[in-house]
């Protein structure tokens, strides 16, 4: 590989079903890809480990055969990250991702400078710089996955808060319930419209014989009901599903109504694995709700959109914010973090 070769990224994305890489260009265009599927049924953190790194010796075969220099890594993962020190504090669902840390390996896979961020966030800057929200200024981003993960833009900048936690909308509260430490909090958003939530009450649906389409292209068990399943079964007629998904989804548009009131943004970005299977839907039923509950003022002003790096919205977004980090103006200030 040449010393002057053109320039090159990698991208991370760190899922709670899949981990996706991505080998981007000087203008983000995608080269290359792999991925697996994050949860390992063996082997743990240390087969985790070594599919990480096999993804990432393929990517950088690839840049080598392109004459291209790998500069910088961005990692996007779920879960409480550490992006001072590239690791994982904690991930709810990725539990064995404890204590983590992606930097130290990548940076030795890679000679790359890495920076590793939450996944919705460097998702919505991604689409902030390089997708669906490149003209807006203040920007809600909900992805619709696993879970449910947010992030905000504030006057054109990523506001990570006091701890770097802003925009954890998955635990929204629903409804007021005990307080007691000995009774969890149940009713959150997650729990309710993550795609995860819609398949166990899909699977519920199939059981009884009230979703026979469903039924027929995954079954009853909840491990197996999928985005694109929930999407095909949609397409085909499957109305109970149908009234489902759309119900779930205005319940996102009502927790989001509250912050749009709250913040007055320019524009909602939905995105994640639920989103990219009937866009749409999402959109039209999120909008709707969010203008059923928004005050007229704040609901004029707002745009809502599908984010259009779709499923490299994390890896295209946590490459360029890795690259923008180490530049001489980086975007965030992890100081006072």
């Amino acid at each position: 590989m040449s010393k002057n070769g053109k320039r090159a990224f990698i991208g991370i994305d760190i899922g709670g079903t899949k981990s996706l890489f991505a080998l981007f260009d000087e203008g983000f265009e995608v080269l290359a890809e792999e991925k697996f599927r994050t949860h390992q049924e063996k082997g743990g953190v240390r087969a985790f480990t070594k599919r990480v790194a096999t993804c990432v010796k393929h990517l950088m075969t690839e840049a080598r055969a392109r004459d291209l220099r790998v500069k910088a890594v961005g990692v996007g993962c779920a879960g409480d990250i550490d992006m001072r020190e590239g690791a994982v504090r904690v991930s709810p669902n990725l539990p064995f991702l404890t204590g983590y840390s992606f930097r130290r390996p990548l940076e030795r896979l890679t000679g790359a400078k890495v920076f590793v961020g939450h996944d919705v966030q460097t998702a919505l800057y991604g689409e902030f710089r390089l997708g669906a929200a490149r003209k807006a200024r203040h920007i809600i981003g909900i992805w619709i996955g696993t879970g449910i993960g947010g992030a905000v833009i504030l006057d054109g900048r990523l506001f990570l808060g006091a701890s770097g936690a802003a925009g954890d909308i998955g635990n929204y509260l629903l409804h007021a319930v005990d307080v007691s430490q000995e009774i969890p909090r149940k009713e959150v958003l997650d729990s309710v419209a993550s795609r995860t939530a819609i398949a166990a009450e899909a699977a519920s649906l199939a059981a009884r014989h009230h979703a026979l389409v469903l039924r027929k292209l995954s079954g009853t068990d909840v491990t197996d009901i999928k985005s694109g399943d929930l999407a095909e079964a949609i397409r085909r007629g499957d109305k109970p599903i149908e009234r489902l998904v759309r119900s779930r989804a205005r319940v996102v548009g009502a927790v989001v109504s509250n912050l749009v009131d709250f913040l007055n943004p320019d524009m909602v970005v939905l995105g994640g694995g639920l989103v990219e299977a009937i866009p749409e839907l999402m959109r039209r039923e999120v909008k709707k709700s969010i203008l059923a509950h928004a005050s007229p003022r704040a609901a004029k002003a707002l745009q809502v959109k599908v984010a259009r790096l779709h499923n490299h919205a994390v890896t295209g977004g946590a490459a360029k914010l890795a690259v923008d980090m180490f530049s001489s103006d980086p975007p965030l200030d992890l100081s006072r973090l």
